[in-house]
């Protein structure tokens, strides 16, 4: 239908031209032959006489006038028909030119099974923006459409609940996506673009393509609208007071049961079995000062940052970094020697309770820095760079510089970890 938006209004406004003048001629021959049968017959009566004369020159003005009035409907009448008949040409034309102008494009990607290239597609287009054309194998009509996230786009058209989803159902593209199944259409990527230039780009994809299934003749995004306080109040207090029903609840666990599930069929990988553990914190954490020996075991990396005031992403960053915490502990999800035991076995206990306090009270040491002479041997223990730099009056640039290079700097070795001083190694995990 998006073919015709032009020939319709064309089509429209001659119907609406030929019923105006078809109106106004009726009109016409309604007043004439209301003129005839009310006053138009002049009546003589004789006297003894009940014979009715007509006045001869006036019955032929309306012998004209009805045989004229006759011949121009019936013209009006023939031209009618002749027009609808074109019109019927006319969009028959369009409807069976099915087929839309792709014949230039030129993709940068094309994936002809949209289906079968999933993995493939939500691998190359991954954290991709640009602008996109699915095309109908079966009768090459196609869809122009932008996006910021392509991969995260395609996963959405290829998920069967998405599609049937209510607030896209309705949709030309999810129809035929539907109706012909994603393995009959193609996907084309046209070109990757700057975010300020999608939707001009899109628009004009648009109207050199003109795509059946598109609704708009031009490209448009939300993207950069920010909602006014009002409106995010109100958005606020209606999803507040926002209850489903039992049918609605009943329709949402439907649409996502079965094939209609997106990780229908499908297991996790180890990989990201270990990334949900993370996540959870489901592994307990050693923890180790800055000598690597083992100090106490905590149930979670959840547990562990409560009591300790510590961010919960923060923690597992440090286990999975191996940094040094706060400039005096080391933190791992498995144990450093199998064969440790921890010093402190109860985490309720009293001695657990100091190693906390101790944890709270260097929560402001971000990075400490160690301070070595020549031979290796310990000087001092610094909080951070900066304090380093005002009792040793060095530069905090070229502490940082060496610490990092593992150099010496005026008879100064800087580490930001402990080192072994009896075979001059770094005290890691």
């Amino acid at each position: 239908m998006n073919h015709l938006a032009l020939p319709l209004k064309i089509t429209i406004c001659w119907e609406l031209l030929t019923i105006t003048l078809l109106v106004i001629l009726m009109i016409a021959v309604i007043i004439c032959d209301f003129e005839q049968s009310a006053g138009n017959q002049q009546i003589k009566f004789s006297v003894g006489s009940s014979e009715t004369i007509r006045n001869p020159l006036h019955s032929s003005l309306l012998a004209i006038n009805e045989d004229r009035v006759h011949e121009i409907k019936y013209k009006l009448m023939l031209l009618a028909t002749q027009h609808k008949n074109n019109c019927r040409k006319f969009s028959s034309k369009y409807l069976n030119n099915k087929e839309d102008n792709i014949d230039n494009l030129k993709p940068i990607n094309v994936y002809n099974n949209f289906k079968e290239s999933r993995s493939l597609i939500l691998k190359q287009e991954k954290d991709k923006l640009g602008i996109y054309c699915l095309v109908n194998n079966v009768n090459k009509h196609t869809y122009i459409g932008s996006s910021i996230h392509l991969a995260n786009r395609m996963k959405n058209y290829l998920n069967p609940a998405f599609l049937k989803s209510k607030q896209n159902i309705n949709m030309p593209i999810t129809k035929a996506l539907l109706k012909y199944d994603t393995h009959n259409f193609s996907l084309w990527i046209l070109e990757y673009v700057d975010i300020n230039d999608i939707s001009i780009r899109e628009t004009y994809y648009i109207t050199s393509v003109m795509p059946y299934y598109n609704v708009l003749k031009q490209g448009y995004s939300s993207l950069g609208y920010v909602h006014t306080e009002e409106t995010k109040k109100l958005l606020s207090e209606l999803a507040k007071n926002r209850v489903h029903s039992f049918e609605t609840k009943s329709l949402i666990a439907r649409r996502l049961t079965g094939e209609n599930n997106p990780f229908y069929n499908k297991s996790h990988s180890i990989e990201s079995k270990r990334r949900i553990m993370e996540a959870r914190s489901a592994y307990s954490v050693y923890v180790y000062d800055s000598y690597k020996h083992l100090l106490v075991i905590f149930p979670s990396v959840l547990s562990l940052s409560k009591l300790i005031k510590c961010n919960h992403s923060t923690l597992v960053e440090v286990i999975k970094d191996n940094k040094l915490f706060r400039g005096e502990w080391y933190m791992s999800n498995i144990p450093h020697n199998i064969e440790d035991t921890p010093v402190i076995k109860d985490i309720y206990s009293e001695e657990c309770k100091k190693l906390i306090e101790a944890f709270n009270n260097n929560s402001h040491i971000k990075k400490a820095i160690f301070v070595y002479d020549i031979d290796m041997n310990f000087i001092n223990k610094y909080n951070g760079v900066m304090a380093a730099a005002r009792s040793l009056n060095f530069s905090h640039e070229a502490i940082k510089k060496k610490a990092l290079a593992k150099e010496v700097y005026n008879n100064y070795y800087f580490s930001y970890e402990r080192i072994d001083n009896s075979n001059n190694i770094l005290v890691k995990k």
